[in-house]
Order: C-alpha cells, then sequence, then structure tokens
C-alpha cells in the first residue's frame, strides 16, 4: 500500500553514495542530536540513511501515544530506508499524499545546487493511530540534514509531532519551505491521488472485488485476456502489494475506487 517507494529509491540510488566515502562521526552527531530533540520536545525524530537503507528511530513520549515504544525516551533502528513502523500507522489515504510530497520534494531538493539543499524542509499534516486504535492529527517535517561530500542526499531528518490543531481537514495541506529566504510552495494532491491507477485499472480492479475472473473481464471490456492480467500486474506494483485481494483492501483505504 506503499505508493511510489520505488520513485524514492531510485532517488537514492540516484545519488551514488555508495562510490564515496562517508564520515561515521557525522552519522554519530545527527543521531545525537535527533535524540536530543525528541529528549526535549517529547516528539519523535527519524534519521535516515540513504546509503545503506537504515533508519534510527529517537521517540520521546509520543512514542508511547502511538504505542512504538514503552517509555517516554527510546531509541531503535530498522532496516530500511523507512520508518515503516510510523508509516504502518497513517491513514492510507493521508500516506498517498504524503509520499507524493516526498517524491516532490526530494525530487526539487535533488535539482539543486549543493549549497541549497539543506536550505528546505518538507512540512504537512496527517491523520495517524494511537495505541488506542483512534486517528489523531500529526505534524511531520522532513528535511536533508547531511549532504555526502559530493553533495548528494545522505542523512534525512523527518519529524512527528501531535498536531495543536485536531479539526478534520480535506488533504494533508503540504507545504515545502525554504528556511534560510522564507520561501512557501503549497501544492495539492488531490487530483494526482485519483490518477495513481488509471481510469482502465481502476474499471478492472471494480470488476474483480465484484468477483469476475480475467476471462469475463476480458469479455465485458472486449480486450484479450493477457491485457487483463498486465493490467493486474500493473495494478500491484504501483499500489506495492502482494495481490489482487490486497490491492482492492488498499485502494479502497486510498479512496481510489470511489
Amino acid at each position: 500500500m506503499d505508493i511510489l517507494r520505488k520513485e524514492l529509491n531510485d532517488i537514492y540510488a540516484a545519488q551514488h553514495l555508495e562510490t564515496e566515502i562517508l564520515d561515521s562521526e557525522i552519522l554519530a552527531a545527527a543521531t545525537k542530536r535527533a535524540e536530543a530533540l525528541a529528549e526535549a520536545t517529547g516528539a519523535c525524530e527519524v534519521i535516515t540513511d540513504a546509503s545503506c537503507d537504515r533508519c534510527y528511530i529517537f521517540s520521546g513520549r509520543l512514542g508511547m501515544h502511538i504505542g512504538i515504544a514503552d517509555a517516554a525516551s527510546a531509541y531503535k533502528t530498522a532496516d530500511s530506508s523507512d520508518e515503516d513502523e510510523i508509516y504502518n500507522l497513517i491513514h492510507p489515504e493521508d500516506l498517498v499524499d504524503k509520499r507524493m510530497l516526498e517524491y516532490e520534494f526530494f525530487k526539487m531538493v535533488d535539482s539543486l545546487a549543493p549549497e541549497e539543499k539543506t536550505s528546505y524542509r518538507a512540512e504537512c499534516r496527517f491523520r495517524m493511530r494511537n495505541r488506542d486504535g483512534e486517528y489523531r492529527v500529526m505534524h511531520n517535517t522532513t528535511r536533508v540534514c547531511n549532504l555526502s561530500p559530493g553533495g548528494g542526499i545522505w542523512l534525512i531528518l523527518c519529524g512527528y509531532d501531535l498536531s495543536a490543531d485536531q479539526s478534520a481537514a480535506d488533504g494533508i495541506d503540504p507545504h515545502i519551505v525554504n528556511n534560510l529566504t522564507g520561501r512557501i510552495i503549497s501544492l495539492s494532491f488531490g487530483e494526482k491521488r485519483k490518477q495513481v491507477l488509471s481510469v482502465r485499472e481502476k474499471e478492472i480492479l471494480r470488476l474483480i472485488r465484484g468477483g469476475r475472473p480475467s476471462k469475463q473481464i476480458a469479455a465485458l471490456l472486449g480486450i484479450s485476456i493477457n491485457t487483463v492480467n498486465r493490467h493486474r500486474q500493473n495494478i500491484i506494483g504501483k499500489l506495492s502489494v502482494g495481490n489482487c485481494v490486497e490491492a482492492i483492501t488498499a485502494a479502497t483505504a486510498m479512496g481510489l475506487l470511489d
């Protein structure tokens, strides 16, 4: 259900960090800053190391509220470039928009001169389940905190905290902010979310949801079974799921079949 993950991983891979010598002391300093920030604010702070597909999660009191920690201050690592333990708590519809924001943010940052890359942050708000299964609105920021010696995106800081505004909102209110100039770029992903699946893919997925096998779908739509099966595989790939049953669940939760 984690769309755009491949696209984001492609941006990380394009940094070619494996060809550079990275200073472990810089990573240690970045994780210490994240730990201190989590302890000071009670929020969750995550350092992602784009060079080795790993993240370092520091959870303050918020970690107890959302159920990822049993103490007010906790630390763990995850062998993933994403904080999946946290992402799995985000409302599926909001996760689609958050992923789109991350993709647009990193794509933009990647195009900048090295001296500009750490001046920007992505900012949004979304619904996240707490340990009681209730959705609460969170405030989230993402920024590149350290570049590689060659100017590539290396260490990323992502922060989560309970939003003071718990009112319902349409979308995640995504922005990209320049901390140096004050420039704010407002984004909207409502229409882009609807386009995650093509019109034909949605049509086929609705028929699958209705219990139609590929042969019947092919006859109804006047296309070959091979074409139907190709669409099925495309749907599974786009939604990052294992099969069509999971695709139906994911697409419904994301609001893609409405």
